[in-house]
């Protein structure tokens, strides 16, 4: 019995892995252009990484391009009323990145989860043999 047991805990281990990194690691910061279709308030990113001209960082939320202003909800309310509004002029910001899928760091992932679990596999086979 004790080998089973040893076996599904490596099991549960594996599948908590998975379950952490997964999707994480789906994700990366991609720079894109400030352009008026990819900021619009039907298309606009969940977050956006900016950075200014001076060089500050800034995270907005849902970005959305009005007039010669990108404009953000800022705030960790949990309704959209409990946010307050921030903007700045297009022209003061240096470079824009958004969250997207990343094919690399996912197949990357999979690959190295597959050969931990088959190594977790082969190791508890192996134990409960002995």
């Amino acid at each position: 019995m004790y080998p089973k047991r040893k076996h599904h805990e490596f099991v549960r281990v594996i599948a908590l892995l998975v379950v952490c990194t997964l999707p994480n690691a789906c994700t990366a910061w991609h720079t894109t252009s400030l352009q008026p279709q990819r900021f619009s308030a039907d298309s606009s990113p969940e977050r956006a990484r900016l950075t200014l001209s001076d060089g500050t960082r800034v995270t907005a939320r849902h970005p959305v391009i009005v007039g010669d202003s990108l404009v953000w909800a800022n705030g960790s309310g949990e309704a959209p009323r409990d946010s307050t509004r921030s903007a700045v002029l297009a022209s003061s910001i240096r470079s824009v990145q958004v969250r997207r899928v990343d094919a690399g760091l996912t197949i990357g992932l999979v690959l190295l989860v597959g050969a931990a679990a088959g190594g977790a596999m082969l190791y508890s086979i192996a134990t409960s043999l002995d």
